[in-house]
């Protein structure tokens, strides 16, 4: 059976939305089409064990009532300081949220923001439905924020708001967390404002990544580090 190529959407991603002026334009033309499938690859590892860390969390919360501790399950084939990270942080997770139950909503990497024509992507953070019914998305951090950077930065919370539109439509609480620093803040949105001011934000940032992605011209700088799209880039040749 020959297998049928989807036409994607152009992307954006947090990352995208909050660093396109200062970003590699060759870099984000690559990305915002949609092509790292056709790049040379690297690993990821620095989000490795964020990833497993909410996977587990998922798996902890496959019902309203309990949050179920043994879902936590140390990644052995992670490396030593990896597993260390990893263990720390379900510590931080089941203190904060270990009493807290809810069942997981799977809100997957993608959402179609029709009107913009882009698929915005990324966690949108863990998606509970809570046992009185309401909405709540956690977002989990495991250290290394910058001095005075805030635990729910504006950009976070804007793509939050934009992929949980139908999950969510009329009730949400977000929670930001740092598990290692034990450091949470919570925010209830004010989601007609809210929502409006974040389609109108994106609106203007996508415009502003389409142009950028228009010129392509490459730069040699800090974003070669862990670029995706290095090899033939013409800033190395």
């Amino acid at each position: 059976m020959d297998r049928v190529e989807v036409e994607e959407r152009p992307r954006v991603t947090p990352a995208m939305l909050r660093r396109a002026d200062d970003l590699c334009r060759r870099r984000l033309a690559r990305e915002h089409a949609g092509g790292k499938q056709h790049a040379n690859r690297t690993a990821d590892a620095r989000f490795a064990v964020a990833n497993r860390l909410v996977a587990d969390a998922r798996l902890a919360h496959v019902d309203a009532e309990t949050v179920r501790r043994e879902a936590f399950v140390e990644p052995h084939e992670l490396a030593p300081e990896q597993r260390a990270l990893y263990r720390a942080g379900v510590r931080g997770y089941l203190a904060e949220f270990g009493a807290r139950p809810g069942r997981a909503a799977d809100l997957g990497w993608r959402t179609t923001l029709e009107t913009l024509d882009v698929d915005l992507m990324g966690d949108a953070g863990l998606a509970l439905e809570r046992p009185d019914g309401s909405h709540e998305i956690r977002i989990l951090k495991l250290g290394g924020r910058r001095s005075g950077a805030p635990l729910l930065d504006p950009v976070e919370l804007r793509c939050v708001l934009a992929r949980t539109d139908e999950w969510a439509p009329n009730d949400l609480v977000i929670v930001a967390t740092d598990l290692i620093e034990q450091e949470s803040v919570t925010h209830v949105p004010d989601l007609a404002r809210e929502r409006a001011g974040a389609a109108e934000w994106l609106a203007e940032r996508v415009a502003l990544i389409a142009a950028y992605a228009a010129d392509g011209r490459p730069r040699a700088g800090a974003d070669c580090n862990g670029c995706a799209f290095v090899a033939g880039c013409s800033a190395h040749a």
